[in-house]
């Protein structure tokens, strides 16, 4: 066992310590964070309870893990094969990429029976992670690789079967690895909906009880199963030789559109639009269901803007949007500082990594539907909770993209700081941080969709506001019209706040140029 082990073992020990005795005194919110003892306690005495709960949500999420996993490779190597494909459908893809979970689980929960809501959803989460280190991987073959497999006759089907699919097999790795919470998250959200077993079931059923042991056994066991996956998947990626450092791309990323002309761009937003809408009337024919149930583009628009009772929806629906999206602002930026923060820290004192990372891992690792219940014990059913989740779920995303940034200042400016013994502030504020600056704004772009993923799931299951509140109180009601319209809102700020972001990161980036 190495030095620098035994002190992150040390390290670990004394926050088990500390935990354990803060727990037992009850020095935080009047034993809202039990101790360890007690949690492991309640986890023993209920564990008769958990095997089938555990059972239905690793059903559910494994078979959402393989099935969205499969469309994400299967469409990567397309997008490969054939690049415009990827530009025709990136309205799609960006909508889908921004529309929070959280508004698609009661539509879902309409349209399909049984599982596959669950399933659907669990698919859904890992869809993105995947398809986006693949197609990073499949991209960054070196060219001169590329070429012996032309130079001997073959084509691109040919250099992505030899080539580009072996290159990728690491990325694809870190995809996967970062999917296996995400099946979790989706899986248990799906399972909020309602049923008789799984985790969700179980953790929604403990909500209304008196018991913080109970509802943090639930949350760390399924924190437990969503790291060993996380584990799992990094020791095979390890193994091949991969390194750590995951790629910040996107699914929207054809390369392409910046550079087109004008009249090409606008012809690809106009087939986009076009693709978008044909997918949203396609759902809506698969499922068999009414219009009155499943509500078209054109319902959608009649009922927020030309129907009669247009205004009285907008009289519900606007004032919950803003505080929603003033929740989401406050939470997003503040875990976005923090995390910039933190990772300034640990790029000045690299030794601290040992006692923030594992809380970070464990934000990364327990899906936030688990840790909503545990967050609103900790600091009540108010806006700070909503606040508090919002930070949580932005936070290790912001961290590990600025940390590339942090990691990827020029080399010649960095030896050249150092041949004059400059400090290491001196080199992180002259060369290190004005490099990660493009890494920075990329975090507030991926951060827009996590915000809205937490602020709407503290509304809806703790503090009844918002836009989460009118969505749960719709869902009660059976007012279809309104959580389509919440649907559709949410998905237009969403896009609108991801492309905002975009092009500030596309300014930054051709003025450093």
């Amino acid at each position: 066992v190495t030095l620098e082990r035994r002190r992150t073992l040390a390290t670990l020990a004394s926050l088990v310590l500390v935990w354990e005795v803060v727990g037992r005194l009850g020095l935080v919110a009047d034993g809202a964070l039990p101790s360890l003892s007690a949690i492991a306690a309640s986890l023993v005495q209920s564990w008769a309870v958990y095997p089938p709960h555990l059972a239905a949500t690793l059903s559910a999420a494994g078979t959402g893990f393989v099935l969205g996993n499969a469309v994400a490779i299967v469409l990567a190597l397309a997008f490969a094969l054939v690049p415009v494909l990827q530009r025709v459908t990136s309205t799609l893809l960006v909508t889908l990429f921004c529309l929070p979970i959280v508004v698609v689980a009661p539509i879902l929960g309409i349209a399909y029976h049984s599982d596959w809501p669950k399933i659907i959803l669990a698919a859904l989460a890992v869809f993105f992670p995947t398809m986006i280190s693949t197609l990073v991987g499949l991209r960054t073959v070196p060219p001169g690789a590329v070429e012996v497999v032309r130079a001997s006759g073959g084509g691109r089907l040919r250099a992505v079967a030899l080539v580009r699919l072996r290159h990728a097999l690491p990325d694809l790795l870190a995809g996967l690895q970062v999917a296996a919470p995400a099946a979790m998250l989706g899986a248990l959200l799906g399972e909020f909906l309602g049923g008789r077993r799984g985790l969700g079931v179980y953790l929604l059923g403990s909500m209304g009880r008196a018991e913080p042991a109970t509802l943090w056994a639930i949350g760390l066991v399924a924190a437990g199963i969503s790291a060993a996956a996380y584990g799992l998947l990094g020791l095979v990626r390890r193994s091949l030789g991969a390194h750590d450092v995951q790629p910040i791309a996107d699914p929207t990323d054809s390369g392409a559109g910046a550079a087109a002309r004008p009249a090409a761009r606008v012809l690809l937003a106009l087939t986009g639009v076009v693709v978008l809408l044909g997918a949203w009337y396609a759902f809506v024919g698969s499922t068999g269901l009414p219009t009155t149930v499943m509500n078209t583009p054109l319902d959608v628009w009649h009922n927020l803007v030309s129907g009669e009772n247009a205004a009285r929806t907008r009289e519900s629906l606007l004032p919950a949007l803003g505080g929603s999206l003033l929740a989401a602002v406050v939470g997003s930026l503040a875990g976005i500082a923090v995390a910039w923060l933190l990772a300034v820290a640990l790029t000045l004192v690299p030794a601290a990594a040992r006692v923030t990372m594992p809380f970070a891992f464990l934000s990364q690792t327990m899906p936030i539907i688990a840790l909503v219940p545990l967050i609103a014990l900790l600091f009540g059913r108010g806006t700070l909770t909503v606040v508090v989740v919002t930070i949580s779920v932005t936070f290790f995303p912001a961290l590990v993209t600025i940390q590339q940034g942090l990691a990827k200042a020029p080399q010649g400016q960095l030896d050249v700081l150092r041949s004059v013994d400059a400090s290491r502030w001196t080199t992180l504020r002259l060369v290190t941080i004005p490099n990660a600056t493009p890494y920075l704004l990329a975090s507030v772009r991926l951060a827009a969709p996590r915000a809205l993923v937490g602020v709407l799931l503290a509304e809806q299951f703790v503090t009844g506001t918002g836009l989460g509140g009118l969505l749960g109180a719709s869902r009660g009601y059976l007012d279809y019209r309104m959580m389509w319209v919440i649907t559709a809102v949410v998905a237009v700020v969403a896009v609108l706040t991801y492309a905002a972001a975009e092009g500030a990161e596309r300014v930054v980036q051709r003025r450093r140029a």
